[in-house]
């Protein structure tokens, strides 16, 4: 069983295109330790084009992402968007050939995109989580926070980073 249901039962479906909309919100992100903190709502559209000996999977992500700020920890929507790519094959067993591509055993007749989805949506997190600039330029994070955080910066070096410097003049 999948963490959140997101499976698509193959097994019946002709050969050709077909489409599957997938709602990722809450439950999806509480169902992985690694989102903790990490909340948002996305939408995953995915084109499975079958053939008689593979599948090809296209995923299209897009959605907002509600992080914390790495700057003043205040939270805030970051829009996400990300294209993907998975190649199913069949064989005797459950093989990940690389990341585009696996193998299937024959007598599956369901894929669960739980684990895909979870390594897509991490893609296309940002490395940094801070605020977007406003449309005059200025940040967006908390002032208040900001200005303690600089205040803090500002306060009387640690005398043994003299020491150091002392010795990288040298």
């Amino acid at each position: 069983m999948t963490k959140a249901g997101f499976t698509i039962p193959f097994k019946g479906l002709s050969l050709g295109n077909h489409s599957f909309d997938f709602e990722v919100g809450q439950a999806f992100f509480e169902s992985f330790a690694y989102f903790e903190g990490i909340s948002g709502s996305l939408k995953a559209h995915v084109d499975l084009l079958k053939e008689s000996r593979l599948m090809n999977l296209d995923f299209q992500i897009e959605g907002n992402i509600n992080l914390p700020c790495d700057r003043c920890l205040e939270r805030f929507d970051q829009p996400v968007t990300g294209r993907f790519r998975l190649i199913v094959r069949f064989g005797d067993t459950f093989v990940e050939e690389s990341d585009e591509v696996i193998v299937l055993p024959f007598s599956e007749s369901n894929i669960a995109l739980d684990q895909y989805l979870f390594e897509y949506i991490s893609i296309i997190l940002p490395l940094q989580n801070i605020h977007p600039d406003d449309e005059n330029g200025e940040s967006g994070c908390n002032i208040t926070m900001t200005g303690q955080l600089n205040q803090y910066a500002k306060q009387k070096e640690d005398p043994r980073w003299e020491v150091l410097k002392k010795l990288k003049r040298k």
